[in-house]
């Protein structure tokens, strides 16, 4: 029996057309963990920096006041927390971003979706280095 140039293309075609897809799961997170249960310990007019430093770690930054009272218009700098104005003398900000992404390539089609979960904490101290104010927020967005 003779095999048509039809009917290989027929067998060919299918395992063509299956190597030619991909699917790809990615995830990632950068920064530092930051468990609710331990922010709650943080009580604004009680808890001092070196307080704050042994619950949490160093943070990922750290302000002092002539920076924040330079930022005092920038919104987006601390992903809208707070406003900062003239209300802290120092801050700590620790952060956590959690990436995740998915693509589907096919032979003529392509698909890539992700999503970036951001955990920001942001602790003001006063001038006796006690804390002022606790501002802890989730977002998500999709890049």
């Amino acid at each position: 029996m003779k095999i048509t140039d039809g009917v290989r293309a027929v067998f060919l075609l299918p395992a063509l057309l299956l190597t030619s897809c991909l699917y790809v799961s990615a995830s990632g997170a950068f920064g530092s963990y930051i468990d609710p249960a331990t922010v709650s310990r943080i009580v604004p007019g009680e808890s001092t920096k070196g307080q704050v430093l042994e619950l949490l770690g160093p943070p990922e930054e750290f302000l002092r006041s002539e920076v924040l009272t330079s930022l005092g218009d920038d919104a987006s700098r601390v992903s809208g927390a707070v406003a900062l104005g003239n209300r802290a003398q120092d801050a700590f900000t620790y952060q956590l971003d959690t990436l995740s992404s998915w693509a589907s390539m096919l032979l003529f089609y392509n698909h890539v979706r992700g999503q970036i979960e951001t955990d920001l904490l942001v602790i003001f101290f006063d001038p006796e280095d006690r804390v002022r104010e606790v501002s802890f927020r989730t977002v998500s967005r999709k890049p």
